[in-house]
């Protein structure tokens, strides 16, 4: 059997994360900004436009609050190439920034400034389009929510129905990439990768013990450690799951 390690298909599946903070349901965030270093006042206009002016952000009825503080707001500079035709002087390229709540979370944001950065200005950035994007990566740590991630599944040179169940899989075609792996392991009983993307269609339905099952026998299969941790993993999202609901019930 050849694997192509370097090949294959990624397959997005979705995950809870929940809130980094113990906020009580009713909570009212209420967001204060600082700005330091070389730009301070152009920082501090654009985050107390674009963020102090949502001065909270409600998650469930009404209850009490808690501050957000974003301070540490810094911008690395570069010095502009003796070559240079758009800058004559210093220009951002990132903003670095410290967030933290009341409830003992914190979390350093870097965001590149590239794609804000006008260079027909003179280098001037669009600091309310970095605030915006900060803000709102701050208040997603704030609540339950899903997100999009990715694992791969290598192709099997042999048996290219891994592969065809991987592209279903990719597709949404979840029924379709079932079929396919039954297909490839109808072929070869000891397809290790297709048990694998069996795992992972065990996953996206949370069906976990099933998912486990399937890890395992990959694993015994052949000892790798991705599907060692397929089972470490869906330890780890069935925890949060739970955890994201509870949040989101207000526990």
């Amino acid at each position: 059997m050849w694997v192509c390690s370097s090949c294959g298909t990624q397959v997005y599946l979705n995950k809870w994360e929940p809130s980094q903070v113990a906020l009580p349901r009713g909570t009212v965030l209420h967001v204060r900004a600082e700005a330091r270093g070389p730009l301070r006042y152009e920082l501090r206009r654009a985050f107390e436009q674009q963020i102090a002016a949502d001065s909270y952000y409600r998650l469930h009825g009404d209850a009490g609050c808690a501050d957000i503080r974003l301070h540490r707001v810094e911008v690395e500079m570069r010095q502009p190439a003796e070559d240079d035709k758009y800058h004559k002087r210093p220009y951002p390229v990132r903003v670095n920034l410290t967030a933290d709540v009341i409830s003992n979370y914190q979390r350093i944001y870097r965001r590149e400034c590239s794609q804000y950065v006008g260079f027909r200005r003179a280098g001037h950035a669009d600091w309310e389009a970095v605030a915006e994007e900060v803000a709102s990566a701050v208040m997603r740590d704030m609540t339950p929510h899903q997100e999009l991630y990715a694992e791969r599944v290598d192709e099997v040179e042999t048996n290219p129905s891994v592969e065809l169940a991987a592209r279903a899989c990719a597709a949404g075609n979840w029924t379709g990439g079932r079929e396919y792996a039954a297909a490839a392991l109808e072929q070869n009983p000891q397809e290790a990768e297709a048990y694998y993307v069996l795992g992972l269609i065990e996953r996206n339905a949370r069906q976990y013990a099933e998912s486990d099952a399937c890890f395992r026998k990959a694993y015994s299969l052949k000892p790798e450690r991705k599907y060692a941790a397929g089972v470490a993993d869906n330890a780890r999202l069935k925890a949060d799951e739970e955890l994201a609901q509870q949040q989101l019930r207000g526990r």
